[in-house]
């Protein structure tokens, strides 16, 4: 069933993994996708999954200035979107607190939310005059969870739950909902290359489920976030992690 016939999705951090299967869930809900990525190779392996051919894909260099401002160009040009998905990921350095600097912060704090500054005022413009519009993020359970050598990156997530939580606030009476899906361990290309495979063995057992997640599992949240089944929820962090959050689940 395509609930979203006629609506224009936007999604950062497409090219693989968690975004590219939240690109496939949405256009397979009948979304025309805006999949936004740096890595032209992999918005190329994205066109040849979705179906149709009412899909946009950029190249875009999100964490700099001139790339921020091509995306709002980009979307005066084409079209502003009814579903905003932030699922931008620009690496942050892994340090201890001890070894962390106050440029160290500074640096990445905000790297993967400025762009939605830059085109924020113009989409609200458009989703209030639609009345209607979905804002969805990509936090983590880093962000409640204490990781060592995670702080700039549990703090940069935690700075978007609070942006989109706010969001939610401003704008839920121009039918605008703003929301949030924390995964887990999730088994993507990424943690594939990085994390040793005994690391990550230990890692997806770490949850009452005692297995890693999927990408297509954190999707059908996205998309259940995006759809009308959802207008009446909004300024939530919904875990997405076989229950990693519970207590006592070491056994």
């Amino acid at each position: 069933m395509q609930t979203l016939s006629g609506k224009t999705a936007l999604v950062t951090g497409a090219g693989v993994g968690i975004g590219h299967a939240i690109c496939k869930t949405l256009a397979a809900q009948g979304a025309a996708v805006i999949a936004v990525a740096r890595n032209q190779q992999n918005l190329a392996a994205l066109q040849n999954d979705l179906p149709g051919n009412n899909h946009q894909y950029w190249s875009i260099d999100l964490a700099s200035d001139a790339g921020q401002q091509q995306l709002l160009q980009q979307l005066e040009q084409h079209s502003f979107p009814h579903i905003v998905v932030n699922n931008l990921n620009i690496p942050s350095q892994k340090k201890r607190l001890i070894n962390t600097t106050k440029q160290d912060f500074a640096d990445s704090f905000s790297v993967n939310i400025d762009h939605l500054f830059v085109i924020m005022e113009k989409v609200l413009q458009f989703q209030r005059a639609e009345n209607f519009g979905r804002w969805v993020g990509i936090s983590s359970l880093t962000a409640q969870a204490g990781i060592p050598g995670q702080t700039i990156y549990g703090a940069q997530k935690s700075a978007m739950e609070a942006v989109f939580i706010n969001l939610a606030v401003e704008e839920g009476k121009y039918g605008i909902t703003s929301n949030l899906v924390a995964p887990g361990f999730i088994d993507t290309p990424s943690v594939e290359a990085r994390v040793p495979k005994a690391v990550s063995a230990m890692l997806s057992t770490t949850n009452v489920l005692k297995r890693a997640g999927t990408p297509e599992e954190v999707a059908a949240a996205v998309a259940f976030f995006a759809s009308p089944a959802a207008s009446y929820i909004t300024g939530i962090v919904l875990p997405v992690c076989g229950g990693a959050q519970l207590a006592w689940y070491f056994s």
